[in-house]
């Protein structure tokens, strides 16, 4: 981010103040589309890039969409109503504020105590405690922690197999995936998605491209110009001897001025003459002498080249995921799939100041509407009353300026619910694809043609029928308020449970008790009856006791009950087991448990990776160039990665990894591997004391810090693979005369050393081929040495009529400080892997300068093995 800008900010940028949300990136090709799909309907009138103009040029589809979507809101209401009371009470839950009751004359939830009674007799009605033993939201966070452990793994595939437009587009959306999971901050986006299915039982995805600068920082952007350059030199024409007359250096610095400060052709030869006029008097073929006038001149070809005038910060952009919860959220309840909706909303409330400078052509409209819709104001005092962490809104609180901010997706199809059919024909010529459209309050703000299935996935925690459906938790709810009755009960006994004390008057004093001060040893006038202990003139009965079966009966509803109604047992999250005493007994509980929430768990892989389909999608419609992620290498050292738009024009679909099982923790990892330790099996051994799973395995056990033997060299082997795929070998001819000639590769040297031909070097060939003097000083300078007579040659075979080519690798090894067995393995490694099959295809180059490195590893083994004998 710029912290000290010194480029001009073009305020008139969509997200330099407020966010762009799902605007198009260049504003130029937005207005294209906008008067495009405004064609039909208003000929060459621009609309806006997101038909922002339609409400003044078209007020009557404005009206016809608030109408459309007040209507289809409407025909659910009752049920959203039921939905919203049932979702408000399970967040209020877990707030704590579990007392809350609910009010039929005015459908909302109150507290027992938030009213104020003037008679002292209503309040002793009320409930004396409240105590709150918050399991429900216990039980939640259990929930969310083992569904937001590990993030899912999903698999991006081509459409065709045989396409390799498809293929590109595979691998690419790999990429483009892990950016969007490290810009969304994927852990915290899983939490909130935890948080929905366990509270409201419904969530919905929202993914589009965001340009926001105050959020996502600026960059600065070149500011072109057009400017016109001649190619050659103006010249006069002689008309009588055919003699060119170049112009003189005043007449040529007026011409030029002119040129470069008008824009217009004509204009600026208006003004050429006006100057060239005072000259041209004087202006004479050198010839013959005769006069040249302005029809006489011929003027140099120009072209007109683009130039930098300046620049301007420009907000950044990038894929944003939003998850909105069922209060937010507003589906047709009748609908059980998503492809039965025919409309989509989203409501928030936003401040109005915000509203007024993303949309500043209806500023004046959002500052005078009111906040919400009659229809809306049993949601809005839900949605804030739960931000508020109240029942309900308290009237102090300055809340007018909130405006209840409504986006609507509707279908194509949903249009035929308006009876006019030539507004209904208009409206589906200008969103061919669906609609988008946006309502602060009743202000229009925007609409565009927009599909609600490329932008939104809804999920719901549990199978059934239509869209309000239970949550994780409400089977727990009830069973909350039946164990906070009791604990009421528990601790009324226990206060209202202590047992008076009855005396005898003639044994207590009760006058002069009365009187009494009561104070530490204070003492008190009694006379006990003649013959009987003072005791005996004292009665207290047994005190109230709490019922054994009441105590086991709330034992029962905060265990085996609630356990078994959320399928959260208590291997889940490290609870104890009286029956269970062994470990592979806790294992086998713990994944009974988490085959039961494994129900949940597959619904959110396949949702999670239908968002991540969409986020690609996304990705590339919108974003302006290519994208670089730093990635940090296998070696330590951070890598540039760069995602090129135009690997992302083919067909993709993308699929949940089918053998993945539920998320482990690290502890379980790490139990895995230390089985794996102890099996005697040369497989898992050798599986083991690989060295690309060395760095996995330290991460695991904990011990970053471990020193592994050869690990170090292969660090630096994938450095040095980075290095060379960045440049050619070198290749050195041995000529028979022994004379060695450096030359730089030639093209064909990455093919030849990618796909070497079939043969051998003959033995008399190889001896023929010895390099002289010269050419052994070349091969040491550069870290190899000529292959021995007699023993195996890696170089293209050639005949004794020609010149034998070495290929030597661009970074040279050292013959005494080098692994070379570890780097030479690594090499290997690294060469059939994905990442070298990929170079071998697309940089044959470097491929072959890859090879010719791992050829002079080769080489020095063999060279030390031959010393050794």
């Amino acid at each position: 981010m710029d912290l000290y800008p010194t480029a001009e900010t073009w305020t008139g940028t969509p997200g330099v103040m407020a966010p762009a949300d799902g605007n198009s990136v260049n504003v130029a090709s937005a207005t294209a589309v906008g008067a495009q799909h405004a064609a039909p309907l208003l000929g060459t009138v621009d609309l806006g890039a997101n038909n922002e103009r339609l409400e003044d040029l078209k007020p009557n589809l404005v009206h016809a969409l608030r109408e459309l979507v007040r209507q289809y809101r409407e025909e659910g209401v009752v049920a959203r109503r039921h939905e919203i009371r049932r979702i408000r009470q399970a967040r209020l839950f877990w707030q704590g504020l579990q007392y809350a009751w609910w009010n039929p004359n005015d459908m909302n939830w109150h507290l027992p105590f938030e009213q104020r009674f003037s008679d002292d007799r209503a309040l002793e009605e009320m409930p004396r405690y409240q105590f709150v033993t918050n399991f429900y939201q216990g039980f939640g966070l259990s929930f969310i922690a083992v569904l937001s452990q590990d993030v899912p793994s999903v698999r991006f595939y081509p459409q065709s197999a045989q396409s390799l437009e498809d293929i590109s587009a595979a691998r690419a959306a790999s990429d483009v995936a892990t950016l969007i999971e490290q810009n969304n901050h994927i852990e915290h986006l899983l939490t909130s998605i935890g948080y929905f299915l366990w509270t409201d039982g419904k969530l919905g995805a929202y993914v589009r491209y965001v340009a926001d600068g105050q959020r996502f920082g600026f960059h600065e952007e070149n500011v072109l110009e057009a400017l016109e350059i001649p190619l050659g030199e103006d010249v006069y024409v002689c008309p009588q001897c055919g003699e060119e007359t170049g112009l003189t250096t005043e007449a040529q610095r007026h011409r030029e001025e002119d040129n470069r400060g008008d824009v217009e052709s004509d204009r600026a030869s208006a003004v050429g003459a006006q100057h060239a006029a005072p000259l041209l008097g004087t202006m004479s073929c050198a010839q013959c002498g005769a006069e040249l006038s302005d029809s006489d001149l011929r003027k140099a070809e120009r072209v007109t080249v683009p130039r930098v005038a300046g620049t301007r910060r420009v907000p950044n952009g990038q894929e944003v995921i939003s998850i909105a919860g069922g209060l937010e959220l507003n589906t047709p309840l009748w609908a059980n799939e998503m492809h039965e909706y025919p409309y989509l909303q989203w409501q928030a409330e936003v401040h109005r100041a915000k509203l007024k400078a993303a949309y500043p052509h209806a500023a004046a409209k959002i500052e005078t509407s009111p906040s919400q819709g009659a229809e809306d104001v049993y949601a809005r005092v839900s949605r804030l009353s739960v931000e508020q962490g109240l029942p309900s809104i308290h009237p102090g609180d300055a809340l007018m300026n909130l405006i209840t901010f409504d986006r609507t997706w509707l279908r194509q199809w949903a249009f035929y619910s308006i009876e006019d059919a030539a507004v209904r024909a208009e409206l589906l010529a200008l969103f061919p694809d669906g609609c988008y459209v946006a309502f602060a309050g009743d202000a229009y703000c925007e609409s565009r043609s927009e599909s609600m299935d490329d932008h939104w996935r809804v999920l719901h925690a549990l199978p059934g029928d239509g869209q309000n459906r239970p949550s994780v938790g409400d089977s727990l709810v009830q069973v909350q308020e039946r164990y906070n009755v009791l604990s009421n009960m528990q601790a009324e006994t226990y206060e209202y449970g202590i047992p008076p004390i009855y005396a005898d008057p003639q044994v207590l004093d009760f006058d002069a008790l009365a009187n009494q001060v009561a104070e530490p040893a204070a003492h008190f006038p009694a006379r006990a009856r003649p013959g009987q202990p003072l005791a005996a003139g004292f009665f207290q009965p047994a005190p109230a006791q709490v019922p054994p079966d009441m105590l086991r009966h709330q034992q029962d509803l905060i265990g085996p009950v609630a356990q078994f109604l959320t399928g959260l047992f208590p291997a889940v999250f490290g609870g104890n087991m009286e029956d269970v005493k062994t470990a592979s007994g806790y294992a086998l509980a713990r994944d009974q448990a988490l085959g039961r929430l494994g129900l949940v768990w597959r619904r959110m892989k396949q949702f999670y990776a239908d968002v991540l389909l969409l986020s690609v999608d996304v990705f590339r419609k919108n974003r302006p160039n290519d994208a670089e992620i730093p990635l940090l290498g296998p070696d330590g050292v951070f890598d540039s990665h760069v995602i090129r738009i135009a690997d992302l024009k083919g067909n993709i679909c993308v699929h949940p990894e089918a053998d993945e099982t539920f998320p482990r923790l690290k502890s379980q990892q790490r139990g895995v591997l230390q089985q794996m330790f102890g099996i005697n099996d040369p497989m898992i051994q050798r599986a083991l004391t690989e060295p690309a799973n060395l760095g996995y395995i330290k991460n695991v056990l904990g011990l970053t810090e471990l020193v592994i033997p050869g690990e170090e060299s292969r660090n630096k082997q994938l450095r040095e693979i980075q290095q060379l795929l960045a440049s050619a070998p070198i290749v050195i001819s041995l000529h028979p005369s022994g004379v060695a000639h450096i030359e730089p590769a030639p093209s064909d040297v990455g093919a030849q050393q990618a796909a070497p031909q079939p043969g051998t070097m003959s033995e008399s060939a190889a001896a023929s081929a010895a390099p002289g003097p010269r050419a052994g000083q070349e091969l040491h300078q550069n870290g190899a040495t000529a292959p021995p007579i007699g023993e195996g040659s890696h170089e293209s075979p050639v005949t004794n009529h020609e010149s034998l080519p070495l290929v030597l690798p661009s970074v040279p090894v050292d013959q005494l400080l080098d692994d070379h067995a570890v780097e030479f393995e690594e090499c290997k490694r690294w060469a059939n892997s994905d990442a070298g099959q990929a170079a071998r295809m697309t940089n044959p180059a470097g491929f072959a300068n890859v090879r010719a490195h791992a050829e002079a590893h080769l080489r020095a083994m063999a060279a030390a093995s031959i010393s050794g004998r």
